[in-house]
């Protein structure tokens, strides 16, 4: 009788340890299967790892921008130098800020979605002061991703990106909820220039979500998921 007991608890034991071992499994496959998208601030000299590649800022080629507070016939543009590497391969290649600047590298796509600060009149600044914002996403990964314009309703009302919801910045912490987005899905904040959405990644990242893209502006995100 002794024996039976100590048998029935074995396998009530390994029973139990079964069942707690299964979800743990499910959970690592989902996680491998996920399609990533990041975010990226770097100036020339950084570097960046994405999957099985690296994106190197090797350099500023020109920038021609209109210097703040100075009224000018065009914007200009500024043109930027990268390196995109694996394993077994390197390729230069040149982001701009007045064009769709995006490439594809066998199924990776890298966007410039700005680039701070503008130049200053008077002021002549180093390289490394200069900040490139870049978007990295494997094809598909921002397929049918939640988009929030952080404006405010009167902005929103007169012009926003198609699919985007209107939350303002000052709002944020208390409405996200509302969207019932998972802490680690990836989804896309924009304003008029970047900088209210800025503000709303903090808010958000402060809350536990991990992976906030900042889109900028309508212009920006055109680029992006064209």
């Amino acid at each position: 009788m002794k024996a039976l007991r100590i048998v029935c608890l074995l396998s009530f034991t390994y029973f139990i340890a079964s069942c707690a071992s299964t979800p743990t499994v499910e959970s690592e496959a989902s996680t491998t299967d996920k399609l990533l998208a990041k975010e990226y601030l770097v100036s020339v000299g950084d570097k960046v790892s994405f999957k099985d590649s690296i994106i190197e800022f090797v350099d500023i080629v020109n920038d021609s921008r209109c210097p703040k507070s100075v009224q000018c016939v065009s914007e200009g543009a500024a043109t930027l130098r990268f390196i995109y590497s694996t394993s077994s391969s390197a390729e230069s290649f040149n982001l701009n800020t007045s064009d769709s600047s995006i490439v594809d590298f066998d199924g990776i796509k890298i966007g410039l979605m700005s680039f701070d600060p503008l130049p200053s009149e008077g002021n002549i600044l180093s390289p490394k002061e200069f900040t490139a914002r870049l978007v990295v996403a494997e094809e598909d990964a921002l397929d049918d991703v939640t988009i929030i314009d952080v404006r405010t309703d009167g902005e929103f009302n007169n012009s926003h990106y198609s699919g985007a919801v209107n939350i303002p910045v000052d709002e944020i912490g208390n409405r996200i909820g509302q969207l019932n987005l998972a802490k680690d899905e990836t989804f896309i904040v924009y304003c008029r220039s970047g900088n209210r959405a800025g503000k709303a990644k903090d808010v958000l990242e402060e809350m536990g979500y991990s992976n906030v893209l900042n889109g900028v502006s309508e212009d920006s995100l055109d680029k992006l998921l064209d």
